[in-house]
Formats: C-alpha cells, sequence, structure tokens
C-alpha cells in the first residue's frame, strides 16, 4: 500500500465519522489548551520575575567582600585572617578562571559636592579602574564617552544633573515669596522659576563642562571644631543612562588615583600636609596602583552567565564572600521549574482522559468497519498496514485536537495579557523594565515557539499511544470472521 493512499484512506474515514472525530479532538483540544496557557503564564510570571532581578545589576557582575563568617567551622574570621581588597586580592582574583576583569571601588571618606557654574549640589564620589572597566562601562554611557585614564576627568548618573541646584537663585526666590508674603501677596507657595534662556535642572548638560569637586574636613583646635575645604577642578567628560536603580544615583566616577588623593587630604589633620615644596603630588593612576591600599569593594565581570556558579564558587573557597543576582536566578528557575511541573500535571488529567475517549472512538471504529477490514486482508493489506491505518487515524485526532488547543491556548494569552494591562497589573510589573521611555514591555503569559511545537508534538505522540492498542487488535482479526460479520 502506497504512503499517499494510506492517507487518502485515513482521510476518508476521519471525515465519514467527523462527529465522532470532532467531538474525540475535544479533550485533546482542552488538554492542550489547558497545558499551554498554564506553562506560558509561569513563563511570563517568570520573565517578569527574571527582569526584576536583573533590574538590581547585571547578572555576570558579582560583587566581592571579604568573608567575615565561616561557615564550615560556624566560628566569625578573624582579621588577621580576613582578606583584603588590595592589589594582591586583584590579581589573585584576575587568575581565577572565567574572570574577565576586576574593577575595584574607592570610595571618598567625606563630604564632597560638585559645583559647574552656579550649580552645586553633594554627591558621592566612586573611585574606579578606568582601564580596567571602561570595556564594559562604555555601552552604559548616554552622552559623552567613558573615562579614558587621565586623572582629571569624571563621569556622572544621570541623576546628578538634576540635583544640582542654583542656590543662590534659590535664595532670591526665597526672599521674593518672603517680601510678597509680607505685603500679602499669597505667593508663598510659588514653584521655582527659570529665568529667560535658562534650562531646568532635568534637561541641564554637564558633559564637556568644566566642574569643581569642593571637599570638606574637620579638624580641632582646642577641642573646637573647625572646617576646612579644598576644591579639585574636574571635567565632566560623560554622563551614564538613566537606571531605575538608585543605588549609585548620585554618583560621580572618577580615577582611582584622585580619589586616593581626596582621601590623603580628607583623612590627614591640619598642618599635617606634605608634598614637593609644601604643595600637594597630583597622583597618577599608574602610582595610585603601585600604592599598598585597600578598596571599598570590588565588582568582577564573569565571562558568561554560564559561568558565575564556577567563579562563585572559586571566589568563596579563597575568603570571599560574594553576593549576585544570578545565585538569585538560581533558585527563581528552580522554583518556576516546579510552579510548571505541577500546573502541567494539572492540565494533563485533561489529556489523559483525552487518551481514553480516543481509544474508546477507535474501539469503535474496529468493530464497525471488521468486514472492511477482512476485505483488505483478502486483496493483500498486510497487518503493518492495517495497523499503520489506525495508528494515522488516531494520530491525526491527537493533531487536530492540538492545533484547535494552540490556537485556543493563544487567544486565552491574549485575553490574559490585554486584561492584564487594563487592569493595571503590567504597570505595576512593568516598573524599572526597558529604557526610559518604556519601550521594552512584558507580558504577563508568552508563548515561546518551542511551547507551540512542543504542544503540536505532544498532541500527535498522545493520538499515537492511543491507537496503539486499538491497531493491534484491528491487525489480529482473522480475515474470515471479518468478511462473515455483520
Amino acid at each position: 500500500m502506497k504512503l499517499l493512499d494510506s492517507f487518502r484512506i485515513v482521510w476518508r474515514n476521519l471525515w465519514r465519522m467527523k462527529l465522532r472525530t470532532a467531538l474525540t479532538s475535544v479533550g485533546v483540544m482542552i488538554g492542550t489548551a489547558a497545558i499551554v496557557a498554564m506553562i506560558a503564564l509561569s513563563l511570563g510570571l517568570k520573565e517578569n520575575a527574571v527582569k526584576s532581578l536583573e533590574n538590581f545589576g547585571n547578572l555576570t557582575e558579582l560583587d566581592v567582600q571579604p568573608a567575615f563568617f565561616d561557615y564550615e567551622k560556624d566560628e566569625p574570621i578573624p582579621d588577621d585572617q580576613r582578606k583584603k581588597l588590595n592589589m594582591d586580592a586583584v590579581r589573585e582574583i584576575k587568575g581565577i578562571s572565567g574572570v574577565a576583569a576586576v574593577m575595584p571601588i574607592k570610595r571618598i571618606q567625606g563630604e564632597a559636592k560638585l559645583k559647574v557654574g552656579r550649580r552645586e549640589g553633594f554627591i558621592e564620589v566612586i573611585g574606579v579602574d578606568a582601564l580596567e572597566s571602561a570595556a564594559y562601562r562604555k555601552n552604559d554611557v548616554e552622552k559623552g564617552s567613558y573615562l579614558s585614564g587621565s586623572p582629571q576627568e569624571i563621569v556622572v548618573a544621570y541623576h546628578v544633573a538634576g540635583n544640582l541646584r542654583d542656590v543662590e537663585k534659590e535664595r532670591r526666590e526665597a526672599r521674593r515669596r518672603s517680601a510678597d508674603a509680607n505685603r500679602g501677596g499669597g505667593a508663598e507657595m510659588m514653584p521655582p522659576r527659570f529665568g529667560r534662556g535658562e534650562e531646568a535642572p532635568q534637561s541641564f548638560n554637564l558633559v564637556d563642562k568644566t566642574a569643581t569637586i569642593v571637599l570638606t574636613r574637620e579638624y580641632r583646635i582646642d577641642d573646637e571644631p573647625h572646617f576646612e575645604k579644598k576644591e579639585v577642578r574636574v571635567r565632566v567628560v560623560g554622563q551614564l543612562r538613566q537606571s531605575e536603580n538608585r543605588r549609585y544615583g548620585n554618583a560621580v566616577y572618577a580615577p582611582l588615583g584622585l580619589v586616593k588623593e581626596m582621601n590623603d587630604w580628607l583623612n590627614r589633620s591640619r598642618g599635617d600636609e606634605f608634598g614637593d615644596g609644601g604643595g600637594s603630588t597630583r597622583r597618577t593612576r599608574e602610582t595610585a596602583q603601585q600604592d599598598s591600599f585597600e578598596f571599598d569593594e570590588m565588582t568582577v565581570k564573569v565571562e558568561s552567565r554560564e559561568k558565575v556558579e564556577s567563579v562563585v564558587k572559586a571566589l568563596q573557597e579563597r575568603g570571599f564572600e560574594v553576593w549576585s543576582p544570578a545565585r538569585e536566578l538560581e533558585q527563581i528557575n528552580k522554583f518556576f521549574f516546579v510552579i510548571q511541573i505541577v500546573l502541567g500535571g494539572i492540565a494533563a488529567v485533561s489529556l489523559l482522559v483525552a487518551t481514553i475517549g480516543i481509544v474508546n472512538t477507535m474501539i469503535m471504529s474496529i468493530l464497525e468497519r471488521t468486514k472492511e477490514i477482512g476485505i483488505m486482508k483478502v486483496i493483500g493489506a498486510t497487518v503493518y498496514n492495517i495497523r499503520w491505518l489506525f495508528l494515522m487515524e488516531s494520530g491525526f485526532i491527537g493533531l487536530i485536537g492540538g492545533l484547535a488547543g494552540l490556537g485556543i491556548a493563544w487567544g486565552a494569552v491574549e485575553l490574559v495579557n490585554y486584561f492584564g494591562e487594563a487592569g493595571g497589573i503590567m504597570s505595576s510589573l512593568n516598573i524599572g523594565f526597558g529604557g526610559p521611555e518604556g519601550e521594552e514591555k512584558l507580558r504577563l503569559a508568552v508563548i515561546p515557539s518551542w511551547l507551540s511545537l512542543f504542544a503540536i508534538g505532544f498532541s500527535f505522540v498522545i493520538g499515537l499511544l492511543a491507537g496503539i492498542f486499538p491497531a493491534i487488535r484491528a491487525s489480529r482479526l482473522s480475515a474470515l470472521q471479518a468478511i462473515r460479520s455483520e
């Protein structure tokens, strides 16, 4: 029997009992739709959770600190045995397989302001290894460029410009409002106004402008506190992209050498200055790396997400404490895998019922077509041909139900996403995701292509498995008894 003839016979038989075929495939349709919709919902929730986690940091970046507690011995680590975040640690971590870069961070230990023209505001100055981090931070720059290694360059976070205030102008406005209020003008609640040609703080461009970092240190004379200021002139070479992660929202990034010089001045008492000829010496990045001082923390860039786990294990074995969003991602994956198994198992019950329905339909088909089977055997149809026909019939019933179920699942997912967005659920989940314009929207449920193909293939296989017993039973019928049957 030719393959094309087999398909024609199968299609004729299915069309002849089209009502029974449709009713039988309804079970497969419902089961497939339930499985696809539930797994799509769990995949959508997982994607939202992963995006939320990525909002707190890059999954291939690790925050490294010295370990303070030995969990194997269940005791704290003594200070003299604790790891130090110095250049020796940088070299040690760079030797770990899978580490792409080690980016040490040093903060200034005092009060700092940034002044640009008449605007000024408090900032957090963070020292970074410019050359080590340039390859991984340049994509975060929205305007200008990243640090090139020059000792007088800085890069500002997105929100720094908005936090700079024109203090003198605010004082004038306050005096004017106070005078208006005293005259009964009722203008005490007037919002700040910007003069003609002036920009609002949010739109103030800092890039390529010369700025001044003002440091303030405290010293005591006769137990009375006194304050001294120092100004460091810098040039703003870049501004980072906007991010909802406000951990470093007011940060100014500077070379390590510049930050070390600032800390040296802040940590010295007045009258304890040193340098060549009484002046302070500007240290270059290379000189700062040769000095033995400790960093506040280190960011380790891993080559790929797959190597994060091995790098974390290696760092912990060397006495470091590590935090990474990828470690939380592992728990999220395990949790949603269990959720998918549970939801899929619940929906699979309907497929089990559908399988029983297919078996019942095929057995009834054998009883109705016993004489036809006998005639086919008499004219030369083999046992294989008979089994093949019944297997294909049951397989196509499953396939029809799978395609219809997939269509219903697609519709259900679209409805869930529509009502989720209309009800404000997606708005709450989309906080912090995508760019500043919110171009990347998350969905409450998603059906990836692999899930669609799996649903179609699985429903077809379910049909084939349901047809095994009826096919074997049909192939074992005696030709003579089948022809004589009424």
